[in-house]
């Protein structure tokens, strides 16, 4: 056997040591740009599919130019709408003649969530699901009135331009008085895989309470045996104080109706949502989240038909800019319910036997102005009384 003695190994020449370093430099660069690209391409995927769906939209996502934000008044208003919809009725379907026909599904959540550029705030305006609302005509969809959840629905069975989100958009931005830039939809399924993606939300219960009616999914038309259909429910126990929920137990906190301790209300609900919402914006904006690309791409990838959106990925940029200086110590909110002495709920029978709540006097123009002096940070009266 020969042995090789390092300690005297002949020497290279200096043309070949530069022939061998470029060459290990060359493998190394290529293992790394490989692998970058590797990364890249499964962390941030989602504009490479919009990209095959839609190459003006995510071709702006990669220009060089940012897009900006769209914004009135130095503010930006998302509707967030969550909608009733089952995990065993799909979306679409085939008609008459093999048409794709839309399922109609209502809204149960329907939140407003506004950004002032100036404080760096959020306010969560609440629209409770039966306010009673006009309804605009467009090709053969006559004119017509209705609840405001009733929206999304009709505009995606009656084929509104822009489906649902847009016929929601307009009638929230007609009848609250101000100006809607972007809006999301969400079902349930979508909002808990949103919630485990984020590893779950905080939440402080404002009370103790029980429900004993809440719908089991996919038993909605079981027949149960008894007078009761029990089995179509099941019991929901949220305790006071802080709780950490995952995306199951979050749901069934927002969805709950027949809550106790005077928690059986859609206005309770409502809060109940602000309060969700509010923790769903605090952890997705986290550090740890709004900066962990692999955290992105789950949520993207996963949510499919879950969630719908006029949100153009061109801004996204600018969107993780503004979020690293969100001031999320206090977010104001506002539900617009009875309580607020701008809403009541008039006589049933006027209404087909529907319980409803409309405006005092049937007059938005009270409503509009409170809610732009809710928007209107206090600093901003004052200074306007000194003009």
């Amino acid at each position: 056997m020969r042995y090789v003695d390092l300690g005297v190994t002949p020497s290279l020449s200096q043309e070949k040591k530069k022939k061998r370093k470029k060459k290990i430099l060359l493998i190394t660069g290529g293992i790394f740009l490989i692998t970058l690209v590797a990364v890249i391409g499964y962390a941030f995927y989602w504009p490479i599919l919009e990209l095959l769906k839609n190459p003006d939209i995510a071709l702006s996502f990669f220009n060089k130019e940012e897009a900006q934000l769209k914004s009135t008044d130095g503010r930006t208003n998302i509707l967030l709408l969550g909608i009733d919809k089952r995990s065993n009725v799909p979306y679409t379907f085939l008609g008459p003649g093999g048409r794709e026909e839309h399922n109609g599904f209502l809204s149960d959540t329907i939140i407003v969530a506004s950004y002032n550029h100036e404080t760096k705030k959020i306010s969560l305006v609440s629209v409770p699901r039966d306010t009673w609302i006009s309804i605009p005509s467009w090709e053969k969809f006559p004119a017509t009135q209705g609840k405001i959840n009733s929206a999304y629905s009709i505009g995606d069975v009656f084929n509104y331009p822009g489906g649902g989100i847009q016929l929601a958009k307009r009638v929230v931005s007609e009848h609250l008085g101000f100006t809607i830039h972007y809006v999301g939809r969400i079902d349930f399924q979508g909002f808990e895989e949103m919630v485990n993606t984020l590893n779950g939300i905080d939440i402080v219960v404002g009370k103790t309470f029980d429900d004993y009616r809440y719908p089991v999914p996919g038993k909605e038309s079981t027949s149960c045996g008894d007078r009761n259909y029990s089995c179509r429910f099941e019991h929901l126990h949220f305790d006071k104080g802080p709780q950490h929920m995952d995306g199951k137990t979050a749901l069934g906190f927002v969805r709950s109706r027949s809550g106790t301790n005077g928690e059986g209300s859609d206005f309770a609900r409502a809060r109940r949502q602000q309060k969700v919402i509010e923790a769903v914006i605090k952890r997705a904006l986290s550090l740890e989240n709004i900066l962990n690309p692999l955290t992105l791409n789950s949520l993207f990838r996963e949510f499919g038909e879950s969630v719908e959106t006029d949100f153009d990925l061109a801004v996204i940029p600018q969107v993780i800019k503004l979020a690293k200086e969100f001031d999320l110590s206090e977010m104001k909110t506002f539900v617009l319910d009875p309580s607020s002495g701008l809403m009541v709920v008039p006589n049933s029978g006027q209404y087909g036997g529907a319980y409803v709540i409309i405006p005092k006097n049937n007059d938005w123009g009270p409503v509009k102005l409170k809610i732009k002096e809710f928007l209107t940070p206090v600093q901003e009266n004052t200074q306007e009384g000194q003009k």
